[in-house]
């Protein structure tokens, strides 16, 4: 498919599944056919020196707006959905890592590219970075619950590219979680001295009730990671078995309110816009979830999935671009991620002004090619 600048070619990569009988995935298709899809987006000629490959968790990134801005500027690029895509609920970053490895291996060996750099974006980026950390070191044999996992067969990749990317989804969460729920089987229970919303709670937050708040918030997740526990115990004695929840009210980070807390050029919300109606609504973060899911992605205390301690293992090229005026993935977020790299020449760039999805800045998607095209060339990854 062509869009005149540009080219589509579909990609239907196979994987392995598990062999221990879990059944993850509710689709049959899925099941007896395990197959990952990916877009593979490029210009009319290119040659087979680099590809970017782009995959998130769970989310869509076959349309990702990064990908016509790189192949439009000469360089192929594949966006990648693991087999969580559209079954975020039953999310294994190690099982997610592993479908990022087919994707890379399906670029060098089955479509002939010398070169592979790994583009994480948002969520992407702590998948990127636990991959290429495990690439080059591996370490993890199996996830939080015990599900035997190999990392060993991994292909390396040749660079990474951190874009507006937070450290990991269990940090993310642990910073986000309403602490004021005080039952998880009753959203409407709630401790009104530590309702960040309440409408007496005035601006800027004092600096002790946001150290109360920040503990408060570390208690649920402990909370709810002992009440997991407890579910696998019992659970673990039918085969093949889990557990399904939800987890009511996860948008309440206190800089979403007040700005001056981790100053940036972001404005007060979320990425979902108004915080508070987003903290109550269906579709906010980790809201559904099984236990399984929960210590590999959400949990502060079980998931490997953390760029701050994944970076410390990747040598490879690494730059990390922090916008800064997203509301999900904070510049001091980069920062972090920037310092913790193994790579001695590791670079960041900050870009003023453009929040997490370029809204309202057509110029945004330039810019952020621009920089990376640079790095690239200054890292000897393209011509």
């Amino acid at each position: 498919m062509s869009s005149g600048a540009v080219e589509e070619h579909f990609q239907r990569i196979p994987y392995s599944p598990a062999a221990d009988g879990k059944v993850e995935i509710h689709s049959g298709l899925s099941r007896h056919y395990p197959t990952l899809h990916g877009n593979l987006v490029t210009p009319p000629r290119f040659s087979r020196d680099l590809a970017v490959v782009m995959a998130h968790p769970s989310s869509n990134f076959l349309s990702h707006f990064l990908l016509n801005g790189f192949a439009e500027a000469g360089i192929p690029i594949m966006g990648l959905n693991t087999r969580y895509a559209c079954n975020e609920a039953a999310l294994l970053m190690e099982r997610a890592a592993q479908d990022l490895g087919a994707g890379v291996r399906w670029l060098r060996e089955e479509l002939g590219f010398q070169r592979v750099v790994l583009l994480g974006f948002s969520g992407g980026g702590s998948l990127a970075s636990f991959y290429q950390g495990q690439a080059e070191n591996p370490t993890v044999t199996a996830t939080p619950s015990g599900d035997a996992v190999s990392f060993e067969d991994l292909v390396p990749a040749d660079g990474i590219m951190l874009v507006g990317a937070h450290p990991g989804r269990a940090r993310v969460l642990a910073n986000w979680i309403d602490p004021s729920v005080v039952r998880e089987d009753d959203p409407y229970r709630s401790d009104p001295e530590l309702d960040l919303y309440a409408p007496e709670r005035g601006l800027p937050l004092s600096a002790g009730w946001v150290t109360r708040y920040r503990a408060a918030q570390r208690r649920r997740i402990d909370r709810i990671d002992a009440w997991v526990l407890e579910q696998l115990e019992q659970t673990d004695i039918h085969a093949g078995s889990d557990r399904a929840f939800v987890v009511h009210r996860t948008v309440a980070d206190p800089r979403f309110v007040d700005v001056s807390l981790d100053p940036s050029d972001r404005k007060p919300g979320s990425m979902y816009g108004d915080s508070a109606a987003a903290n109550w609504s269906a579709g906010g973060l980790a809201r559904f979830v099984t236990a399984r899911s929960w210590l590999s992605t959400w949990s502060i205390s079980h998931s490997r999935a953390d760029a701050l301690s994944d970076l410390t293992s990747v040598k490879v090229p690494t730059v990390v671009m922090a916008l800064r005026g997203d509301q999900a993935a904070f510049v001091s977020e980069s920062r972090q991620m920037h310092a913790a790299s193994a790579d001695p020449s590791a670079e960041i760039i900050e870009i003023a002004e453009l929040d997490h999805y370029l809204v309202d800045k057509p110029e945004g998607l330039s810019q952020i090619i621009a920089e990376l095209l640079t790095w690239l060339r200054a890292r000897g990854l393209t011509d």
